[in-house]
């Protein structure tokens, strides 16, 4: 069975491994073909030389010979427009591919057209994915106009009535577009996000008393709030992770004279060694899909504190596996690490071993990749 992976429209593999993403982002479909679910994947980028980035890794035995980089062609290089255009010409472009392929799958909501056209071209099942849903994030957070949210609907709409079946990552998704799509529940499966268990547990080894932030610098990830509290109590905090607030949150570390650091992107190989670095890891956001990294920092043994906004409250459970703020105010993540602070040796004991065996049950990557397989099978 041959699988067709249509990258998030303007995403390449360079950017995948530049952001850090490559070595996770991977795992998930290397292991469908190790484990004989499928023989070939095709992975439709948005990056004219990824091609050779390919060969270069797996020459390097770093990606699977079995996956083949479609990519865009040169021609499509325009700023801005580009990877709209290409998007539409792409079920054409790869048209021997696709035809080959049982199933298409989406990475997320932006481009997903180009997946929903080539099921109408070549009559194929599409399993249409998203790790967090585009519309009820923007309508939360509100960064972009009326008109630009109800573009991000109408393509979730046109997705969800084109596809075969539909995978989300977490409950508050799933509730979310039932109510709003009425799409029928026994279409859709959550399959949560995953983790390799193999590199992600707890080393055992001294922490230093300072917290991590693992993320994109956006003003969802709620992080001046983040800094602020932390500063009233002495702990130390590293951001890894880039993003469009760069600049302003080096104004206000250097103005107020914070004890942060903008590390900036870790490669996830390197992740687990950072968080067993650390006694504290915190995502405060107003908003989220299912937080990978809060469950990567959860498998090392990191004393977590999370605000209790949706995404979040399912992968932290109070007092059981780590701490939730009561909101995202800067008073209230205070007040939760200080709790954290005041912890004591048993009572961390208790919490690490909740969360390593919360993280076992729903997140372990083995797991996800049977329940994708179920999926695959019920398509077909």
């Amino acid at each position: 069975m041959y699988l067709a992976l249509f990258f998030s429209r303007g995403v390449s593999l360079k950017l995948w491994v530049d952001k850090g993403l490559f070595t996770k982002e991977k795992l998930l479909y290397e292991e469908h073909l190790n484990q004989n679910n499928l023989k070939k994947i095709y992975w439709l980028t948005y990056g004219s030389e990824d091609k050779e980035l390919a060969r270069q890794l797996k020459r390097k035995n770093e990606l699977h010979k079995d996956i083949e980089i479609l990519q865009m062609p040169k021609i499509f290089n325009i700023p801005k427009i580009g990877s709209y255009i290409y998007s539409l010409f792409l079920p054409f472009y790869y048209k021997k591919q696709l035809q080959m392929s049982s199933i298409l799958k989406t990475n997320q909501t932006d481009g997903s057209w180009s997946a929903v056209i080539a099921k109408k071209l070549y009559n194929k099942k599409l399993l249409y994915r998203t790790g967090f849903v585009m519309s009820q994030l923007e309508n939360h957070l509100k960064r972009f106009n009326s008109f630009t949210r109800i573009i991000i609907e109408w393509v979730e709409k046109i997705a969800y009535k084109n596809c075969d079946r539909a995978i989300v990552s977490s409950k508050h998704s799933l509730k979310y577009i039932i109510d709003k799509y009425h799409v029928n529940i026994s279409q859709i499966d959550i399959i949560y996000n995953y983790v390799n268990r193999k590199n992600f547990f707890d080393f055992k080894q001294i922490r230093e008393n300072k917290v991590i932030f693992v993320g994109r610098l956006s003003e969802e990830k709620n992080l001046f709030n983040l800094i602020k509290a932390l500063n009233k109590i002495g702990l130390s905090l590293e951001i890894y992770g880039s993003g469009y607030m760069k600049k302003e949150l080096e104004l206000f570390i250097a103005n107020n004279s914070y004890n942060v650091k903008l590390m900036g992107n870790v490669d996830n190989s390197n992740l687990s060694y950072i968080l067993n670095t650390s006694k504290y890891f915190a995502l405060v956001s107003k908003h989220e899909g299912m937080p990978k990294a809060l469950i990567e920092a959860l498998s090392c043994g990191c004393i977590c504190v999370g605000t209790d906004v949706a995404g979040i409250n399912e992968v932290i459970i109070n007092n059981y596996n780590g701490i939730l703020a009561k909101n995202t105010s800067s008073k209230e993540i205070l007040k939760s690490f200080q709790k954290a602070i005041q912890l004591s040796d048993v009572e961390i004991g208790i919490l690490k071993s909740n969360a390593q065996r919360f993280v076992d049950n729903y997140f372990n990557l083995h797991n996800i990749v049977k329940q994708e397989q179920n999926v695959f099978e019920k398509l077909l």
